[in-house]
């Protein structure tokens, strides 16, 4: 089995997402979908990236997992606390919330565009992407 480090993970799987998503067998080549300057794995530590029409989150399991429970305390901060009477927001029960929240899958709130969730491996690295907008 190849051995891949992290940057050379990200790199394949987002050269897989955008053959599967869009057709595009070699994006180094002339590719309108890629608006980033350069898919070389040496300088792929960015999390998002641009492709014609929105962006795409390309995440390790670890990234992912912190962008998604930075997204649902916003959430909890944002839209739940608000609506909660004053006195009842002390007792909120933030991790409660966001293990049921969970159910619904990491997609649901990193997916802006679609809700979708796609799921690479490469070498020992789970590799996730999600569409931006």
């Amino acid at each position: 089995m190849k051995t891949f480090t992290e940057r050379q993970a990200k790199y394949e799987a987002i050269k897989q997402y955008l053959k599967d998503e869009h057709g595009i067998d070699n994006p180094l080549e002339n590719n309108p979908w890629l608006v980033c300057s350069s898919l070389d794995p040496e300088f792929y530590d960015a999390c998002v990236y641009e492709v014609e029409g929105g962006e795409v989150l390309v995440a390790t399991e670890s990234e992912r997992d912190e962008r998604w429970n930075e997204s649902l305390e916003s959430y909890i901060d944002e839209c739940v606390l608000p609506e909660l009477p004053e006195m009842a927001q002390r007792y909120f029960d933030y991790e409660a919330w966001k293990r049921d929240a969970r159910y619904d899958g990491a997609g649901h709130c990193l997916s802006h565009y679609d809700g979708v969730e796609h799921e690479y491996k490469f070498g020992d690295h789970w590799i996730y992407i999600y569409r931006q907008n």
